[in-house]
């Protein structure tokens, strides 16, 4: 499924163009591939537009324009209703008139209310927003998707899958284990296998996608 993204469509990753992304990685580097080819997770927490209407209609009930909310992120109307209408195809929201509604039947908006909750009762000050910024979290969460769980991640494998620099991740990867996505092994690190923060993340991912390739 394609989706908007500014001047140009995301194609949502799967079993069945990940070659693809894989290829790209190869010419452009790993980090502009996931970009490119995002899987469920990385699409819904692309921008803070996105991030923060996606927390609203988990949240709370209510009805609004665009532009009225594009007031609220303080972004331009036309980035948000770009970002509604992505929403509106997830059916994370409903759009009649002109007016956009969270729908309280969303799998996805329900799915990531439940991961706000497990990261908050995990520590985090605000679920949502404590594993969905810096880009850098997103996308060690995105590598882990697709992670062994037995294999050790050492800052040369961290950066070989996320592609941002050693330094960078090095400087972010405790969020990830004071959540208890990653548990410290010796010099390097390991998924740990129960996580139910890592577990809802995968939810998620797997609720965007389901949703995005429904007939």
């Amino acid at each position: 499924m394609a989706l908007h993204a500014d001047a140009r469509d995301w194609t949502l990753r799967t079993a069945h163009n990940e070659d693809e992304m894989w290829a790209l990685a190869d010419e452009e580097g790993i980090r502009a591939a996931r970009l490119a080819y995002p899987s469920g997770w990385l699409f819904l927490t692309r921008d803070d537009a996105t991030r923060e209407l996606v927390r609203l209609a988990a949240a709370t009930g209510g009805e609004w324009k665009a532009d009225e909310l594009a007031h609220e992120l303080d972004q331009s109307t036309d980035h948000v209703e770009r970002r509604l209408d992505d929403l509106v195809e997830l059916a994370v929201f409903r759009e009649v008139d002109g007016a956009y509604r969270p729908n309280n039947q969303s799998v996805v908006a329900q799915t990531a209310e439940r991961l706000r909750v497990t990261a908050d009762e995990h520590g985090a000050e605000d679920g949502f927003r404590d594993i969905a910024s810096p880009e850098v979290v997103r996308l060690m969460l995105d590598a882990l998707l697709s992670t062994d769980s037995n294999d050790e991640l050492t800052q040369d494998t961290l950066h070989e899958l996320v592609g941002e620099s050693r330094k960078s991740m090095w400087m972010h990867v405790d969020r990830l284990t004071n959540l208890g996505v990653l548990e410290e092994s010796g010099d390097s690190y390991v998924i740990h296998e129960a996580s139910p923060v890592l577990g809802h993340v995968k939810a998620l991912d797997a609720a965007v996608l389901g949703t995005a390739l429904s007939p």
